[in-house]
């Protein structure tokens, strides 16, 4: 297991299911919105268990980010640095 491959591959997907929270939550909807966190957060295990700490704490930090960001209504900001972030991790891109 290439643990430093597996970590960027749970990490971009993780970029991804906050993405798509974020989308649900600037469209209210509230059920998607819960849905895709919950799916943030299973991929957040696997990025766990890719034994990556520093991966894993960056996950942490990006989902604390989004609530905090939905919380105080910054979510159209945070979602621009967001897509800028992902873009690091896209395979497309490499």
């Amino acid at each position: 297991m290439n643990n430093a491959r597996d970590a960027r591959f749970y990490f971009a997907n993780l970029g991804a299911d906050v993405a798509r929270c974020v989308s649900a939550a600037l469209e209210n909807n509230d059920d998607k919105f819960d849905d895709s966190l919950r799916h943030a957060r299973r991929t957040l295990a696997f990025l766990r268990k890719a034994n990556r700490p520093e991966a894993y704490e960056e996950g942490l930090l990006l989902v604390r980010a989004l609530i905090h960001a939905r919380e105080r209504d910054t979510l159209e900001s945070f979602n621009v640095q967001l897509h800028s972030l992902i873009a690091q991790y896209s395979p497309m891109i490499r």
